[in-house]
């Protein structure tokens, strides 16, 4: 087995899907399917029960995925022992991310990495903050863009980068525009998130870090949100908020993603009520990190935090 096999198998695993994991992994269905079936041949046992609601490990198959991620892990950290042997001329670094974050960080910090280590590829896996974690956990990235705080994230180092505020967004034709405030110097008008008790709200899935951000504040403000949707997507969220359907939450540096056709009203909230999140970059606690780690970590803190 060389490595590229052993993350097939880990991708299915995560995804319990052979269409997923080939999509993920940039390879064809059937391809990826003739590989699983002639590897469970060869071992003479199934490492996956085939289910009407998808793949599921079998025993063996736990045991495989076990060694598969000890084997990537392992490989992971010969190849940083080996990126500084070569005095970092080549190799790469797996970094996580989140879509929204990626977009925002990715491109300031890549260009600026690529000068100092051309040869060394960046491989990027977007996923859910639940999913960076685990991750993290299990030693697969060297590092992860994410943001506190973390669920269920332990032993794991982490370097803060930037607080980012949160801003309430609602349909500039909503009854709240009258309740908002302005503050000399400051982008947005400000308002109480107590003043939307009793409005609908459009809010993210609970394991989202958009969505528990906004559950604090909603509790802190002692409001049980009358949610009219639920969606995946802070885009889709803004655009219906703007679409006046309801009242939104998100971090300010997301503003600057989207393109609007109504724009919704942005408002800031005063500092007692903890409407913001930290933007860091987490790393796995019992590894070391390479040079080039350590740069591309260095770079994202010079960048970000000199917009402080």
């Amino acid at each position: 087995m060389n490595l590229r096999e052993w993350e097939y198998i880990l991708m299915i695993a995560q995804e319990k899907s052979i269409s997923k994991a080939a999509e993920k992994l940039y390879m064809t269905q059937p391809a990826l399917s003739i590989f699983l079936s002639r590897l469970e041949a060869s071992l003479g046992t199934e490492l996956f029960r085939r289910e009407s609601g998808g793949l599921s490990l079998t025993y063996a198959g736990e045991r495989y995925v076990d060694i598969a991620r000890q084997m990537v892990s392992l490989n992971r950290k010969f190849q940083q022992e080996l990126c500084e042997i070569n005095e970092e001329r080549l190799g790469r670094i797996h970094i996580g991310t989140s879509a929204h974050i990626g977009s925002i960080v990715l491109p300031e910090v890549i260009p600026a990495f690529n000068e100092k280590y051309p040869n060394i590829e960046v491989a990027i896996t977007e996923g859910s903050s639940r999913m960076l974690e685990d991750m993290i956990s299990r030693g697969e990235l060297d590092a992860a863009l994410m943001h506190l705080p973390f669920q269920n994230l332990t032993g794991a180092d982490y370097v803060e980068i930037k607080k980012d505020r949160y801003v309430m967004a609602f349909s500039k034709n909503h009854p709240l525009t009258s309740r908002v405030y302005e503050k000399t110097g400051e982008k947005y008008p400000f308002i109480d998130p107590r003043e939307a008790a009793g409005k609908r709200f459009i809010l993210s899935f609970p394991y989202q870090r958009v969505r528990q951000i906004s559950d604090m504040i909603l509790q802190k403000a002692g409001i049980v949100p009358d949610i009219r949707v639920t969606t995946s997507s802070v885009q889709t969220a803004l655009r219906l908020a703007g679409a006046g359907l309801g009242v939104t939450f998100l971090p300010e540096s997301y503003i600057q993603l989207f393109r609007w056709v109504r724009e919704p009203c942005f408002c800031y909230m005063e500092e007692e009520w903890g409407a913001w999140w930290t933007f860091v970059i987490a790393r796995p606690g019992k590894v070391p990190a390479s040079g080039p780690v350590k740069e591309f970590i260095r770079i994202a803190e010079d960048i970000f935090k000199s917009e402080t």
